[in-house]
């Protein structure tokens, strides 16, 4: 587990994206490189992963975490941005994630993340996503 500064730091970065997101959804379309074989992560609709989250949310907050992580789209992620990208990645996903399923504001999700009780589902769910 990072430390609390490197916590809080990860958790700028991915709210500072997350609302560039949002305003780049909002933006025109930028044209891509039709020969550039690389996911354009801003653009990618996470509708149908966060419809999986929120079911899987039922059974329990681990559950969850556990149809987040075993999404292939997050090793796609690390592939192509490497470990401190998909970090910025995932927690960008979840704040979204939260704001879409409950309405949070940005503050609300991110207390959420940063939860003793958030911190343990994930981390179990990881674990057993390791040992499988």
């Amino acid at each position: 587990m990072a430390s609390a500064n490197k916590q809080h730091k990860r958790a700028q970065r991915a709210k500072t994206k997350a609302k560039q997101n949002r305003t780049q959804r909002n933006a025109a379309p930028v044209e891509l490189d039709p020969n550039d074989d690389r996911i354009d992560f801003e653009s990618v609709d996470l509708t149908e992963l966060f419809k999986k989250m929120i079911d899987a949310e039922k059974t329990s907050q681990q559950a969850m975490c556990a149809a987040f992580l075993e999404d292939p789209l997050l090793e796609i992620v690390y592939e192509q941005e490497g470990e401190e990208g998909a970090m910025d990645f995932i927690l960008a996903a979840l704040i979204e994630y939260r704001q879409w399923s409950t309405e949070a504001d940005e503050a609300g999700a991110l207390a959420w993340i940063e939860s003793p009780e958030f911190q343990a589902a994930y981390l179990a769910a990881s674990e057993a996503l390791m040992q499988k």
